[in-house]
């Protein structure tokens, strides 16, 4: 997992050239501005950008993805991650290829995650996304953008 603020992105750059483009997709899209929704970029990057209410974390699940890494990205408001190990989960829901996810429980830590900043998780990182930051409920606006692996 890395967590960083958008403006040091470049440093992430040498990682891929997939890598980079999805940041460079993210940087020079108006997010603020558009509806939620899925944005293609190409064939290997696209974007789910979403508006929700922050959730206890009691009410979610950790999650895992094989097929593509997660940037995710806050546009406005705060909230917390929770991420743990592959290698830790406990499967709660049995992997689901089309939709490139499975589900469970594992020791974590949570980072707070505001306005400006970037999480990224390989297929390594379980992790807990869209959760309360000092124990409230927020509105939170936030793109995820996929990269196949």
């Amino acid at each position: 997992m890395i967590f960083d603020m958008l403006e040091n992105a470049e440093l992430y750059y040498p990682l891929s050239k997939k890598i980079k483009e999805a940041f460079l997709f993210i940087k020079s899209t108006n997010w603020k501005n558009l509806k939620p929704g899925r944005y293609e970029y190409n064939e290997d990057i696209f974007a789910n950008l979403q508006e929700y209410d922050t959730k206890n974390p009691e009410d979610a699940e950790f999650e895992v993805h094989r097929d593509y890494y997660d940037i995710q990205y806050v546009i406005s408001g705060v909230e917390n991650m929770g991420f743990g190990s592959l290698e830790n989960l406990k499967i709660t829901k049995e992997y689901d290829k089309e939709k490139d996810v499975a589900f469970g429980e594992c020791p974590s830590s949570t980072v707070t995650v505001p306005e400006g900043y970037f999480t990224f998780f390989a297929p390594k990182d379980a992790h807990k996304p869209s959760l309360n930051a000092s124990n409230k409920t927020q509105k939170v606006k936030k793109v995820i953008v996929k990269i196949k692996i």
